[in-house]
């Protein structure tokens, strides 16, 4: 017996003495990795404690930070939270390698967060990634974006309404979130033909997606909380689980119930000018070569990607896009006349498919305010070294693709980046400029897959609001990152009838 525990009693020994000395490794290489971070890397000083965070303007609203950085630093810079560095890629040359493989770079430990809500597309990795990406391809489909354009014009109705009865009573509209309850509604109806009225009436579904948003900002925000047995300490936490709970009951029973529907159905035909269709049904009916399609989680984790990812980046678009408008009324009447011309002799105000490709200018003014104020970066932990204008960073650095610099990269888009010069995507120069210098989806292997479909969200909304309304300014706001870039405060326009 004695001789027995001897030798479990070295095996654990053994086990430990090897654990800790894997630990004492990995701290060794960790240690010489951010040193040579420190050492070789471009970026302003840090503090020995708190890093960059408490550096002036860093994380303010109007992103002045960011604006000065690039100035300095054109291609990459090392920018450190505490005791990590991030280093943040702000030009189109230091971004094609990462985004143009998947193999270099992993996803960043922001998007752990993420996990519970969802597990889709924008976070999974490998092989499962692509077959996820290959089973939703056919969702986004030219012929399912048509289906798509009378369900955007029937919510866009509502919103038309709503403006309408404002500028009878001349009273200002609360922008963004007018716009954040519009794209909502839509996403709603387009995902999986949900209901909410949340444009008419409070929605709880609404009110449980801002509360998770908060908790997902707040997360993201605070590098502590980042760690679960952290997280799960903090009042937060049981917000956080209700609201999942609360989310993923109303889907797992819309699954179900669609799955029984298409039970009984002997043949359902995916063509959606035969089927009407949502994002949800052409979930359910993709299937691999070998007949396998995806389960009630996976199908759950997408819809609830183009919930989030839909609704938060399309309302910031909108938002910022009629900011804009407001502050340049020479463009706004150029628009106003683009859609004019579009809607000559008819009678009513639907928007068709082909009405989209019609919006040449009014799309120019919808990249171009995109360009000066949408930032949704994706963050990467790279596999191997990544060479940058002459530097190396190395294998397990955190790394930033970060849109916002990009986009105001005076090497890109000369001294005036700040300005709003719409021409600037006109054909002729979009096909002069590299195409990794424009990012607002993202780029290369993992471009955002719903990018055509929210680009119709945009130009059809634009199209709906201009045919009936101008737009005047009565309070700005300055942008702000919350996951996606919006107004600190509330913007207040006014919508006067044409």
């Amino acid at each position: 017996m004695s001789f027995i525990t001897t030798i479990l009693g070295t095996v654990a020994l053994s086990f430990f003495g090897f654990k800790i000395v894997q630990f004492l490794l990995s701290l060794v290489a960790t240690l010489r990795r951010l040193a040579y971070i420190r050492r070789h890397l471009p970026g302003p000083k840090p503090h020995w404690f708190y890093g960059n965070i408490r550096d002036p303007g860093f994380n303010e609203p109007g992103f002045v930070w960011e604006q000065e950085a690039v100035k300095k630093y054109r291609r990459l810079l090392a920018v450190w939270v505490g005791w990590k560095p991030m280093v943040m890629l702000n030009h189109p040359d230091s971004i094609k390698e990462l985004l143009s493989s998947t193999t270099i770079g992993k996803m960043g430990d922001e998007y752990k967060a993420f996990k519970e809500w969802t597990e889709g597309l924008g976070i999974l990795e490998g092989a499962v990634w692509k077959r996820h990406r290959r089973l939703m391809t056919p969702s986004f489909h030219f012929q399912m974006l048509k289906r798509y354009v009378a369900t955007i014009n029937e919510t866009a109705d509502v919103l038309v309404n709503k403006l309408l009865k404002a500028a009878d009573l001349g009273e200002s509209v609360e922008l963004s979130k007018t716009m954040a309850l519009f794209t909502s509604d839509v996403i709603f109806r387009c995902a999986f033909s949900y209901m909410s009225h949340c444009q008419e009436r409070e929605s709880r579904m609404i009110n449980v997606i801002d509360q998770l948003t908060s908790v997902l900002t707040y997360r993201m925000y605070t590098p502590l909380m980042l760690y679960d047995f952290v997280f799960r300490l903090s009042p937060k936490h049981k917000v956080w689980k209700d609201g999942i709970r609360y989310m993923h009951g109303i889907q797992e029973q819309i699954i179900k119930e669609r799955r029984q529907k298409y039970a009984m159905e002997k043949e359902v035909s995916c063509d959606p000018q035969e089927n009407v269709l949502d994002f949800l049904d052409t979930l359910l009916l993709s299937r691999d070569s070998d007949g396998e399609g995806l389960t009630d989680k996976e199908i759950r984790d997408e819809v609830n990607v183009f919930i989030f990812a839909g609704a938060d980046t399309s309302s910031s678009a909108l938002t910022w896009f009629f900011r804009v408008m407001a502050k340049h009324p020479k463009e706004q009447a150029r628009v106003q006349e683009e859609i004019d011309q579009i809607f000559a002799g008819r009678d009513d105000d639907n928007v068709t498919f082909d009405d989209l490709n019609e919006l040449t200018y009014t799309t120019q003014c919808l990249r171009e305010s995109m360009r000066v104020y949408l930032n949704v970066p994706p963050f990467r932990v790279l596999r191997e070294p990544l060479r940058v204008n002459g530097f190396t960073i190395p294998a397990g650095t955190e790394v930033m693709v970060n849109g916002y610099q990009i986009h105001h990269n005076p090497d890109v888009w000369g001294d005036d980046h700040m300005d709003f010069k719409p021409d600037r995507f006109e054909r002729a120069n979009v096909e002069k400029r590299d195409p990794f210098a424009f990012v607002p989806f993202s780029a290369g292997q993992r471009n955002c897959i719903g990018q055509q479909f929210a680009m119709e969200v945009l130009r059809l909304t634009a199209a709906r609001v201009f045919r009936r309304f101008s737009v005047s300014l009565v309070k700005d706001s300055l942008p702000i990152y919350k996951i996606v870039t919006k107004p600190e405060t509330e913007i207040l326009l006014k919508f006067h009838r044409r």
